[in-house]
C-alpha cells in the first residue's frame, strides 16, 4: 500500500491519496459470488448450477462495488494509523480509481485538535450545598396529600367558590351558531385552573347546583383553532354538581396507601426525607457538575471538527423527530432545520473534545467498584432494585453510559477540588426545580 499525506499549515482538514493492489478484493468478490450460486435462482439453471461465468456477468459489478466500499474503508484506516493521525468524524472519499490491478482514492478528513487545558486551580466554579429542613419535608407531605385529595359533592344549595369544582354542561355559540367542539356534557371544571377560556372560570363562581347561566368569553387571539381566534361567544351552562376537594389527613391509612407498612406519621417523614435527601444529593451533584464543566468550557478554546459538528447536529435531529413522532407530531408541521441545532451541537462537539483530553491528561478511569456502587445507588430508588442491577448488567450500552458517567464525575470532582470554589446555599426547591 502507498500513501500520501498531505497536512495542512492551519486547521484541521486533511487530504490522503491511498493505493493498493486489488488482488486481495478480487479474490473477495470471486468467493461472493460462489457463496451466491450454491442458492441463488435463474432462469434456465437448476439452483446451484449457474455458472460463475453467468453470475459474474449479472452480479459481479454490485458485488464489487459492495465489497469495495469496505476495502476502501479499511485502506483508508490502515494508512491514517501508518501515519499516525486521528481521524475525527467521517472521511469524504474522492478520485476512485479501479484498474489495471490497482485501486487509488482521495480521501478528505479532519482531524482531531490539539487541546491545552488550563490548571484547574486557576478556574474558579460556583459551587452549590443545600440541605432539607423540615419545612420541605412538610411541604412535599402536603403535596402527596394534595396528589390523593378527593372531590366531595356538596348540599344542593351551596354556591360554588375558587377552588372549587364543578360538574357542568354547556353549549357554545358565535354569532348566533353553534360551533364544532362548543359543545360538551358533565365536565369536570375546577374554579380559578385556568384551564378554560380566559374570563369561562370565573363567570361559574357563585353557581349553585341545577342552575343554568349565559356567559360571555371572547376566544384568545392565539387560541389554536383558526376560525374561532379573537372571536366573542356565548355559553348556555347548567351546573350539575359543586364539589370541594378533601384533603386526607395523616393517618395509618394514608401512610399504608404510600406503601410505608409502618403506617405512622414518624415514619412517613422519614421515608420522604431519605427519598428527599436522595434527589437533593443527585440534584446538587448534577448541577455542580454543570458548572465545572461549563467554566472548563468557557476557559479553553478549541477548533471544531465540522463533521463532528455535523453528525452531533443530525443526532440531535433525529431525537427531536423521535420525541415529536411520540406526541404524534409530524416534524415537517414545525419545520426542522439544521440550523436550529447547530449551537447546542457545537457547544456538545466541544465540551466532549475537552473531557476527552482532561480524561486522557489525568488517566482517569471508572473502576468495577465505583460502576457497581453508581448502579446499586440509582437502582436503589425502585422496588425492585435487583431487577435493575440486572437490567444494566445485561445492557452493554447501558453499562458503557455509566462507565462513562462515573469518569467524568471523577473529571468534574478533581476541578471542584483544585479550582477557587464559591460556595452557594440554595433550598431544596431551588435545587430540585430549578426552573420554579
Amino acid at each position: 500500500m502507498q500513501v500520501k499525506l498531505e497536512k495542512p499549515e492551519q486547521g484541521l482538514k486533511h487530504k490522503i491519496t491511498v493505493s493498493f493492489p486489488s488482488e486481495e478484493l478480487d479474490k473477495k468478490v470471486e468467493q461472493r459470488l460462489n457463496e451466491m450460486r450454491r442458492t441463488i435462482k435463474m432462469d434456465g439453471f437448476r439452483p446451484g448450477k449457474v455458472p460463475l461465468k453467468v453470475l459474474k456477468k449479472r452480479y459481479g459489478g454490485s458485488v464489487r462495488q459492495e465489497l469495495l466500499g469496505e476495502a476502501l474503508q479499511k485502506a483508508f484506516y490502515d494508512a491514517v494509523e501508518k501515519e499516525g493521525v486521528r481521524v475525527a468524524g467521517y472521511p469524504m472519499f474522492d478520485d476512485l480509481k479501479d484498474e489495471d490491478g490497482t485501486i487509488e482514492f482521495i480521501a478528505h478528513f479532519e482531524t482531531y485538535p490539539e487541546i491545552q487545558l488550563p490548571e484547574f486551580s486557576e478556574l474558579e466554579v460556583e459551587k452549590v450545598v443545600a440541605d432539607i429542613e423540615d419545612k420541605d419535608v412538610d411541604e412535599l407531605i402536603n403535596k402527596l396529600r394534595e396528589q390523593r385529595a378527593a372531590w366531595r359533592t356538596c348540599n344542593a344549595n351551596k354556591k360554588a367558590k375558587e377552588g372549587e369544582q364543578v360538574i357542568a354542561s354547556f353549549v357554545g355559540r358565535v354569532d348566533g351558531e353553534e360551533f364544532e367542539g362548543g359543545k360538551a356534557e358533565d365536565v369536570p371544571i375546577i374554579l380559578g385552573s385556568g384551564r378554560m377560556i380566559p374570563g369561562f372560570e370565573e363567570q361559574l363562581v357563585g353557581m349553585e347546583k341545577g342552575e343554568t347561566k349565559t356567559i360571555k368569553v371572547t376566544f384568545p387571539e392565539d387560541y389554536h383553532a383558526e376560525n374561532l381566534k379573537g372571536k366573542e361567544a356565548e355559553f348556555d351552562v347548567t351546573v350539575h354538581s359543586v364539589q370541594t376537594k378533601e384533603i386526607p389527613e395523616i393517618d395509618e391509612e394514608f401512610v399504608k396507601s404510600l406503601g410505608i407498612e409502618a403506617g405512622t406519621e414518624e415514619a412517613l417523614r422519614e421515608e420522604v426525607k431519605t427519598n428527599m435527601e436522595r434527589e437533593v444529593m443527585n440534584a446538587v451533584k448534577q448541577q455542580n457538575r454543570n458548572n465545572v464543566f461549563n467554566a472548563l468550557e468557557t476557559e479553553v478554546e478549541v477548533e471544531l471538527p465540522q463533521s463532528m459538528v455535523q453528525q452531533e447536529v443530525e443526532g440531535l435531529m433525529n431525537r427531536a423527530v423521535q420525541q415529536l413522532q411520540q406526541q404524534g407530531i409530524k416534524a415537517e408541521d414545525v419545520n426542522l432545520t439544521a440550523e436550529q441545532f447547530k449551537d447546542e451541537a457545537e457547544k456538545r462537539v466541544k465540551l466532549g473534545l475537552i473531557l476527552g483530553q482532561a480524561i486522557k491528561d489525568g488517566d482517569f478511569k471508572a473502576t468495577d467498584e465505583e460502576v457497581s456502587n453508581y448502579i446499586a445507588e440509582q437502582a436503589s430508588a425502585y422496588e425492585d432494585p435487583q431487577e435493575v442491577v440486572n437490567w444494566y448488567r445485561q445492557n452493554p450500552e447501558a453499562l458503557a453510559e455509566v462507565q462513562a458517567m462515573v469518569t467524568e464525575d471523577k473529571v468534574a470532582q478533581a476541578i471542584l477540588d483544585q479550582a477557587k470554589v464559591k460556595e452557594v446555599k440554595k433550598s431544596f426547591n431551588e435545587v430540585v426545580n430549578p426552573a420554579a
